[in-house]
Protein backbone atom coordinates (compact mmCIF):
# COMPACT_ATOMS: atom_id res chain seq x y z
CA UNK A 1 0.00 0.00 0.00
CA UNK A 2 1.16 3.37 -1.03
CA UNK A 3 2.12 6.11 1.57
CA UNK A 4 -0.28 8.88 1.12
CA UNK A 5 1.48 12.34 -0.16
CA UNK A 6 3.47 14.14 2.71
CA UNK A 7 2.16 17.47 4.02
CA UNK A 8 4.78 19.26 1.65
CA UNK A 9 3.46 18.04 -1.24
CA UNK A 10 0.20 18.22 -0.63
CA UNK A 11 0.60 21.56 -0.32
CA UNK A 12 2.66 21.62 -3.76
CA UNK A 13 -0.61 20.18 -5.44
CA UNK A 14 -2.92 22.39 -4.09
CA UNK A 15 -0.96 25.51 -5.12
CA UNK A 16 -0.57 24.37 -8.43
CA UNK A 17 -4.24 23.74 -9.32
CA UNK A 18 -4.89 27.17 -7.48
CA UNK A 19 -2.87 27.92 -9.88
CA UNK A 20 -4.05 26.31 -12.80
CA UNK A 21 -7.68 27.52 -11.78
CA UNK A 22 -6.89 31.13 -11.50
CA UNK A 23 -5.40 30.85 -14.90
CA UNK A 24 -8.14 29.41 -16.35
CA UNK A 25 -10.54 31.93 -14.40
CA UNK A 26 -8.46 34.37 -15.95
CA UNK A 27 -8.45 33.36 -19.49
CA UNK A 28 -12.41 33.45 -19.07
CA UNK A 29 -12.37 36.83 -17.95
CA UNK A 30 -10.13 37.97 -20.63
CA UNK A 31 -12.15 36.63 -23.72
CA UNK A 32 -15.05 37.48 -21.98
CA UNK A 33 -14.02 41.47 -22.23
CA UNK A 34 -12.48 41.31 -25.48
CA UNK A 35 -16.14 39.98 -26.73
CA UNK A 36 -17.38 42.45 -25.09
CA UNK A 37 -14.98 45.47 -26.05
CA UNK A 38 -15.62 43.79 -29.60
CA UNK A 39 -19.39 43.75 -29.52
CA UNK A 40 -19.29 47.42 -28.04
CA UNK A 41 -16.51 48.17 -30.92
CA UNK A 42 -19.36 46.90 -33.30
CA UNK A 43 -21.96 48.53 -32.26
CA UNK A 44 -20.70 51.63 -32.53
CA UNK A 45 -19.40 50.75 -35.87
CA UNK A 46 -22.87 49.77 -37.00
CA UNK A 47 -24.18 52.85 -35.04
CA UNK A 48 -21.99 55.22 -37.09
CA UNK A 49 -22.24 53.77 -40.32
CA UNK A 50 -26.16 53.41 -39.97
CA UNK A 51 -25.81 57.59 -38.82
CA UNK A 52 -23.15 58.02 -41.81
CA UNK A 53 -25.74 56.69 -44.15
CA UNK A 54 -28.67 59.01 -43.65
CA UNK A 55 -26.22 62.23 -43.56
CA UNK A 56 -25.15 61.00 -46.86
CA UNK A 57 -28.63 60.97 -48.06
CA UNK A 58 -29.22 64.38 -46.16
CA UNK A 59 -26.33 66.24 -47.89
CA UNK A 60 -27.37 64.55 -51.66
CA UNK A 61 -30.40 66.30 -50.74
CA UNK A 62 -28.57 69.54 -50.36
CA UNK A 63 -27.07 68.88 -53.30
CA UNK A 64 -30.46 68.69 -55.53
CA UNK A 65 -31.84 72.09 -54.27
CA UNK A 66 -28.96 73.57 -54.82
CA UNK A 67 -28.80 72.06 -58.69
CA UNK A 68 -32.52 72.87 -58.71
CA UNK A 69 -31.74 76.85 -57.58
CA UNK A 70 -28.85 76.82 -60.22
CA UNK A 71 -31.13 75.94 -62.84
CA UNK A 72 -34.11 78.24 -61.74
CA UNK A 73 -31.77 80.95 -61.67
CA UNK A 74 -30.29 80.63 -65.26
CA UNK A 75 -31.38 77.30 -67.12
CA UNK A 76 -29.41 78.22 -70.59
CA UNK A 77 -26.15 77.55 -69.13
CA UNK A 78 -23.23 76.25 -66.66
CA UNK A 79 -19.94 76.87 -65.89
CA UNK A 80 -17.81 76.54 -63.07
CA UNK A 81 -17.92 79.91 -61.62
CA UNK A 82 -21.39 79.17 -59.93
CA UNK A 83 -22.77 77.67 -57.00
CA UNK A 84 -22.70 73.90 -57.61
CA UNK A 85 -18.80 74.38 -58.21
CA UNK A 86 -18.29 75.09 -54.67
CA UNK A 87 -16.94 72.59 -51.82
CA UNK A 88 -18.81 72.16 -48.39
CA UNK A 89 -16.71 71.39 -46.19
CA UNK A 90 -16.71 71.33 -41.80
CA UNK A 91 -20.43 71.18 -41.23
CA UNK A 92 -20.44 70.16 -38.04
CA UNK A 93 -23.29 67.30 -36.65
CA UNK A 94 -24.07 65.59 -33.58
CA UNK A 95 -20.55 63.41 -33.54
CA UNK A 96 -19.98 64.16 -36.73
CA UNK A 97 -18.05 66.22 -39.53
CA UNK A 98 -19.70 66.87 -43.02
CA UNK A 99 -18.03 67.65 -45.95
CA UNK A 100 -18.74 67.36 -50.12
CA UNK A 101 -18.61 68.65 -53.43
CA UNK A 102 -20.33 68.37 -56.50
CA UNK A 103 -18.57 67.48 -59.75
CA UNK A 104 -19.51 68.31 -63.13
CA UNK A 105 -19.25 64.58 -64.86
CA UNK A 106 -20.40 66.43 -68.61
CA UNK A 107 -16.60 67.93 -68.35
CA UNK A 108 -15.63 64.86 -69.52
CA UNK A 109 -15.63 62.33 -71.79
CA UNK A 110 -18.12 59.61 -71.27
CA UNK A 111 -16.61 56.44 -72.70
CA UNK A 112 -20.09 54.93 -73.20
CA UNK A 113 -20.69 57.18 -76.46
CA UNK A 114 -18.41 54.89 -78.32
CA UNK A 115 -20.75 51.80 -78.83
CA UNK A 116 -24.36 53.47 -78.97
CA UNK A 117 -27.06 50.70 -79.69
CA UNK A 118 -24.72 48.14 -80.32
CA UNK A 119 -23.36 50.48 -82.97
CA UNK A 120 -19.59 52.44 -83.23
CA UNK A 121 -20.59 55.53 -83.18
CA UNK A 122 -17.86 57.37 -85.49
CA UNK A 123 -17.83 61.32 -84.30
CA UNK A 124 -17.24 59.83 -80.77
CA UNK A 125 -14.66 57.37 -81.37
CA UNK A 126 -12.64 60.09 -83.73
CA UNK A 127 -12.67 62.68 -80.53
CA UNK A 128 -11.49 60.00 -78.18
CA UNK A 129 -8.66 58.99 -81.08
CA UNK A 130 -7.65 63.03 -80.66
CA UNK A 131 -7.47 62.55 -76.52
CA UNK A 132 -5.60 59.32 -76.41
CA UNK A 133 -2.99 61.41 -78.81
CA UNK A 134 -3.09 64.33 -77.23
CA UNK A 135 -2.66 62.29 -73.66
CA UNK A 136 0.44 60.54 -75.12
CA UNK A 137 -1.31 57.00 -75.04
CA UNK A 138 -1.80 53.80 -77.20
CA UNK A 139 -4.65 55.26 -79.43
CA UNK A 140 -5.58 51.32 -79.64
CA UNK A 141 -6.90 51.59 -76.33
CA UNK A 142 -10.34 53.18 -78.60
CA UNK A 143 -10.41 49.41 -80.58
CA UNK A 144 -10.19 47.42 -77.34
CA UNK A 145 -12.98 49.98 -75.47
CA UNK A 146 -15.06 49.22 -78.29
CA UNK A 147 -14.15 45.30 -78.39
CA UNK A 148 -15.21 45.77 -74.64
CA UNK A 149 -18.00 46.84 -75.26
CA UNK A 150 -20.06 45.75 -78.50
CA UNK A 151 -22.04 42.31 -78.42
CA UNK A 152 -19.89 40.21 -81.39
CA UNK A 153 -16.35 38.56 -80.59
CA UNK A 154 -15.08 40.41 -83.63
CA UNK A 155 -11.90 41.74 -82.70
CA UNK A 156 -11.14 45.52 -84.34
CA UNK A 157 -7.96 45.61 -86.29
CA UNK A 158 -6.11 46.55 -82.83
CA UNK A 159 -9.01 45.25 -80.44
CA UNK A 160 -9.77 42.93 -77.76
CA UNK A 161 -12.19 40.05 -77.71
CA UNK A 162 -12.83 37.04 -74.89
CA UNK A 163 -10.11 35.17 -76.42
CA UNK A 164 -7.79 37.35 -74.90
CA UNK A 165 -9.33 37.90 -71.83
CA UNK A 166 -9.72 33.95 -71.30
CA UNK A 167 -5.92 33.68 -71.61
CA UNK A 168 -5.22 36.05 -68.39
CA UNK A 169 -5.18 34.54 -64.97
CA UNK A 170 -7.75 34.87 -63.36
CA UNK A 171 -9.89 34.32 -66.70
CA UNK A 172 -12.75 36.56 -67.77
CA UNK A 173 -15.25 37.37 -70.85
CA UNK A 174 -15.46 41.32 -72.40
CA UNK A 175 -18.82 43.02 -70.97
CA UNK A 176 -20.63 42.97 -74.20
CA UNK A 177 -22.46 45.61 -73.11
CA UNK A 178 -22.12 49.83 -72.10
CA UNK A 179 -19.69 49.95 -69.08
CA UNK A 180 -21.29 50.82 -65.59
CA UNK A 181 -18.28 52.11 -63.45
CA UNK A 182 -15.46 54.31 -64.63
CA UNK A 183 -13.43 51.43 -62.55
CA UNK A 184 -14.06 48.73 -65.40
CA UNK A 185 -11.63 50.41 -67.35
CA UNK A 186 -9.09 48.71 -65.31
CA UNK A 187 -10.07 45.31 -66.72
CA UNK A 188 -9.52 46.62 -70.52
CA UNK A 189 -6.37 44.87 -71.64
CA UNK A 190 -3.44 47.21 -71.84
CA UNK A 191 -4.66 49.71 -69.34
CA UNK A 192 -2.19 49.48 -66.61
CA UNK A 193 -2.52 51.75 -63.01
CA UNK A 194 -0.34 54.18 -64.65
CA UNK A 195 -2.60 54.38 -68.02
CA UNK A 196 -5.62 54.51 -65.85
CA UNK A 197 -4.87 57.33 -63.72
CA UNK A 198 -3.91 59.45 -66.60
CA UNK A 199 -7.30 58.63 -68.28
CA UNK A 200 -9.24 59.22 -65.49
CA UNK A 201 -8.70 62.83 -65.24
CA UNK A 202 -10.54 63.40 -68.84
CA UNK A 203 -13.28 60.30 -69.34
CA UNK A 204 -16.19 59.00 -68.00
CA UNK A 205 -18.68 56.33 -67.48
CA UNK A 206 -22.51 57.91 -68.19
CA UNK A 207 -25.45 56.30 -69.36
CA UNK A 208 -26.24 56.69 -72.81
CA UNK A 209 -30.55 57.37 -73.33
CA UNK A 210 -32.06 57.55 -76.77
CA UNK A 211 -29.16 56.40 -78.38
CA UNK A 212 -27.72 59.72 -78.57
CA UNK A 213 -24.05 60.17 -77.26
CA UNK A 214 -24.35 62.44 -74.00
CA UNK A 215 -22.43 65.81 -74.54
CA UNK A 216 -19.88 67.65 -72.92
CA UNK A 217 -19.88 71.04 -71.40
CA UNK A 218 -17.63 73.60 -73.36
CA UNK A 219 -17.62 76.04 -70.45
CA UNK A 220 -16.57 73.02 -67.88
CA UNK A 221 -14.32 70.61 -70.12
CA UNK A 222 -10.61 71.03 -69.33
CA UNK A 223 -7.75 72.14 -71.85
CA UNK A 224 -7.31 68.94 -73.03
CA UNK A 225 -10.27 68.18 -74.18
CA UNK A 226 -10.59 71.63 -75.66
CA UNK A 227 -7.75 70.89 -77.40
CA UNK A 228 -9.24 67.48 -79.03
CA UNK A 229 -11.80 69.13 -80.33
CA UNK A 230 -9.14 69.07 -83.78
CA UNK A 231 -6.12 67.86 -84.10
CA UNK A 232 -5.14 71.40 -85.25
CA UNK A 233 -5.80 73.25 -81.93
CA UNK A 234 -2.55 74.59 -80.86
CA UNK A 235 -2.54 74.28 -76.78
CA UNK A 236 -2.18 78.49 -76.90
CA UNK A 237 -5.57 78.26 -78.39
CA UNK A 238 -7.15 75.94 -76.03
CA UNK A 239 -6.57 78.41 -73.23
CA UNK A 240 -7.82 80.50 -74.93
CA UNK A 241 -10.87 78.78 -75.00
CA UNK A 242 -10.42 78.02 -71.35
CA UNK A 243 -10.33 81.43 -69.98
CA UNK A 244 -8.80 80.45 -66.86
CA UNK A 245 -11.55 78.28 -66.18
CA UNK A 246 -14.52 81.04 -66.49
CA UNK A 247 -16.09 80.07 -69.44
CA UNK A 248 -19.63 80.98 -69.91
CA UNK A 249 -20.69 80.20 -73.33
CA UNK A 250 -25.17 80.79 -73.08
CA UNK A 251 -25.50 78.91 -76.01
CA UNK A 252 -23.39 76.57 -78.32
CA UNK A 253 -23.82 79.17 -80.81
CA UNK A 254 -21.37 81.43 -78.73
CA UNK A 255 -18.93 79.27 -78.51
CA UNK A 256 -18.83 78.31 -82.31
CA UNK A 257 -19.14 82.08 -82.91
CA UNK A 258 -15.32 82.79 -80.85
CA UNK A 259 -12.21 83.60 -82.96
CA UNK A 260 -10.49 80.54 -82.62
CA UNK A 261 -13.72 78.48 -83.25
CA UNK A 262 -13.74 80.50 -86.88
CA UNK A 263 -10.21 80.20 -87.44
CA UNK A 264 -10.67 75.64 -87.32
CA UNK A 265 -13.86 76.25 -88.97
CA UNK A 266 -15.08 74.11 -86.61
CA UNK A 267 -18.51 75.72 -86.56
CA UNK A 268 -18.58 73.84 -89.86
CA UNK A 269 -18.37 70.22 -88.51
CA UNK A 270 -21.08 68.82 -87.15
CA UNK A 271 -19.33 65.92 -86.31
CA UNK A 272 -18.24 67.93 -83.34
CA UNK A 273 -21.32 70.26 -83.01
CA UNK A 274 -23.62 66.82 -82.04
CA UNK A 275 -21.33 66.29 -79.23
CA UNK A 276 -21.08 69.68 -77.61
CA UNK A 277 -23.18 71.43 -75.35
CA UNK A 278 -23.39 74.51 -72.50
CA UNK A 279 -25.20 72.99 -69.67
CA UNK A 280 -24.49 70.00 -67.61
CA UNK A 281 -26.81 67.25 -66.84
CA UNK A 282 -24.80 64.65 -65.15
CA UNK A 283 -23.38 65.47 -61.69
CA UNK A 284 -21.22 63.33 -59.00
CA UNK A 285 -22.07 64.40 -55.51
CA UNK A 286 -19.01 63.42 -52.50
CA UNK A 287 -20.04 63.19 -49.86
CA UNK A 288 -17.45 62.73 -46.24
CA UNK A 289 -18.97 62.04 -43.09
CA UNK A 290 -16.11 61.62 -40.08
CA UNK A 291 -17.39 60.09 -37.08
CA UNK A 292 -14.22 60.16 -34.64
CA UNK A 293 -11.25 58.39 -35.99
CA UNK A 294 -13.94 57.49 -39.16
CA UNK A 295 -14.29 58.56 -42.46
CA UNK A 296 -17.03 57.33 -44.26
CA UNK A 297 -17.36 58.09 -48.14
CA UNK A 298 -20.39 58.10 -50.55
CA UNK A 299 -20.86 58.64 -54.27
CA UNK A 300 -23.98 59.66 -55.99
CA UNK A 301 -24.58 59.89 -59.42
CA UNK A 302 -27.55 62.84 -59.91
CA UNK A 303 -28.96 63.62 -63.55
CA UNK A 304 -30.62 66.84 -63.35
CA UNK A 305 -33.41 67.31 -66.31
CA UNK A 306 -34.92 70.53 -65.77
CA UNK A 307 -35.12 71.80 -62.55
CA UNK A 308 -35.31 68.38 -60.85
CA UNK A 309 -31.93 65.78 -59.95
CA UNK A 310 -32.64 62.44 -59.49
CA UNK A 311 -30.43 60.05 -57.81
CA UNK A 312 -29.17 57.29 -60.44
CA UNK A 313 -26.75 55.30 -58.72
CA UNK A 314 -24.84 54.94 -55.36
CA UNK A 315 -21.22 54.10 -54.88
CA UNK A 316 -18.76 53.12 -52.66
CA UNK A 317 -15.90 55.05 -55.38
CA UNK A 318 -16.35 57.83 -57.66
CA UNK A 319 -17.53 58.07 -60.50
CA UNK A 320 -14.82 60.38 -62.12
Amino acid sequence: MKSPLNPAKQKGVALFITLLVVTIATLLATEIWFNNNLDIARQANIRSAYQSEHYAKGMVLWAKDVLRLDFEEDSSFDNRTEAWNQTIAGIQVEEGLLSGKLVDLDSKFNLNNLVINNSVNEPSRQYFIRILNNLELDIAIADKLIDWMDADQIPRPQGAEDTVYLSKKPSYRSAGQAMVHISELKLIDGIDPQTFQRLKSFVTVLPVRGNVPTKINVNTIPTLLLKSLDFRISTKDALLLYNEGSAANKRLSDFFRQAVIQYYNLDQKQDIKVLLDTKSQWFQAQVNVKMGDNLFQKFALLNRVSRVATTYQWSDTAFD
